[in-house]
């Protein structure tokens, strides 16, 4: 992968029933089966660096070339490589503008009419780590400007939703965001807003102004009764054809509120936490999503795990969206010996039981996928039980 694209990832198809998978077909912009919610791209870590220069050296942040020659960099036995236009793989450089509109017009071309939603999972700011060039706050929202309107010219002309999301590299100063009504807490939302104008639903924008976080209906679909989905057979037999319609909603959340580098909140147990706040509109969204017949993807920028989230957080986190896992599926593809499928049953398995005095679990809405950025590799992450981290080469393995 070249420098500054983190995760650009084609997900595979969520589906609602016997949640079996298959592979994407050619991209002829037709539905795996009638048992499909959805395709979608998954964007996150952009870090466009408008300051990269080509021909510039590692060492510089790829700002700066070198007073040497080039023949004697080449032969460097340091490290230190020269830059190419599109950026320069496994080093600490950021992106060039040339690759973010390269890759958005590629999107375009190849993806944008195949696809039903994309998920934008935050850090598009660049990193702050040249102190001959330190990093502004009008510069991160420029830089969240220039994503924006790369997304506008990916998608736009098909229509397609894209939900975009705050990442620590957002906000500054970097990792910093103050409990709403901060001054500056306010002042990030609201331009952010600006933004990535029309990627917020007008009814939304309030909550996003206050707490940076907002739903989006993203996907409508019909139910195919089959397999041993009782909701979905006993739906497809209602007499009411409404029933027969089912919507896919996503919540993009404020994860800097539960996240440890973040000095400026505490954790989610005192009662005017933001991060606890945030719970308990997660709790809302869902009872919501099951009064409207709509099941929900969940997506941020870090990672849900103890390493990162205040322990308050996260177990708060764990117990209200573990009630909302599918159970685990039951076909014989759970047996296979691959890395992406030997995991993918205890990722889907109820990792902590509903509480009774939240909601009956048969009564929820489902999570269809958690989709997160940050951690710039494909993990799976255990979320409520999990022991380690686990890095797979699956391309399924991020759903």
């Amino acid at each position: 992968a070249l420098a500054g694209i983190a995760v650009v990832t084609m997900a595979g198809v969520t589906l609602w029933g016997d949640h079996d998978w298959d592979p994407l077909p050619d991209t002829d912009g037709t539905r795996l089966n009638s048992s499909a919610v959805g395709r979608f791209i998954h964007i996150t870590d952009l870090h466009i660096d408008p300051n990269y220069t080509p021909g510039s050296t590692t060492y510089s942040q790829c700002h700066r070339k070198p007073p040497h020659s080039t023949k004697a960099l080449a032969s460097d036995k340091d490290g230190h490589r020269s830059t190419g236009r599109f950026g320069i793989s496994e080093a600490k450089c950021d992106s060039p503008l040339a690759l973010i509109n390269a890759t958005a017009e590629y999107l375009r071309s190849e993806w944008a009419s195949s696809v039903d939603f994309v998920v934008w999972t935050g850090d598009s700011g660049r990193h702050d780590g040249d102190a001959e060039i330190p990093r502004t706050f009008d510069e991160i929202i420029e830089q969240n400007h220039i994503a924006a309107d790369a997304m506008r010219r990916a998608f736009g002309d098909y229509g397609v939703p894209v939900v975009p999301n705050i990442g620590n590299n957002d906000i500054s100063p970097h990792n910093e965001l103050g409990a709403p009504g901060h001054k500056r807490a306010r002042k990030t939302f609201r331009l952010l807003a600006d933004a990535w104008a029309g990627m917020i639903p007008d009814d939304q924008l309030p909550t996003f102004l206050h707490g940076g976080y907002f739903a989006r209906d993203i996907a409508d679909y019909d139910l195919k009764a089959s397999g041993d989905d009782e909701t979905s057979k006993s739906q497809a037999k209602s007499s009411n054809p409404r029933t027969r319609r089912r919507g896919l909603t996503a919540l993009s959340l404020n994860t800097i509120y539960w996240y440890r580098a973040n000095a400026k909140v505490g954790g989610c147990a005192a009662e005017d936490s933001p991060g606890l706040a945030q719970l308990a509109w997660i709790r809302y969204q869902m009872r919501r999503a099951r009064q409207r017949n709509r099941d929900l993807i969940l997506l941020g920028h870090v990672v849900p795990s103890r390493d990162n989230y205040r322990p308050t957080c996260y177990h708060g986190y764990a117990r209200t969206v573990t009630q909302m896992v599918p159970p685990p599926p039951t076909t014989s593809r759970e047996s296979s010996s691959s890395s992406g499928s030997g995991i993918r049953k205890p990722l889907l398995r109820r990792m902590a039981k509903p509480k009774p005095s939240v909601d009956s679990a048969d009564d929820l809405p489902r999570v269809h996928a958690q989709l997160f950025g940050h951690s710039n590799v494909d993990i799976w992450s255990f979320v409520g039980h999990e022991v380690e981290w686990l890095e797979s080469t699956d391309p399924l393995a991020t759903v």
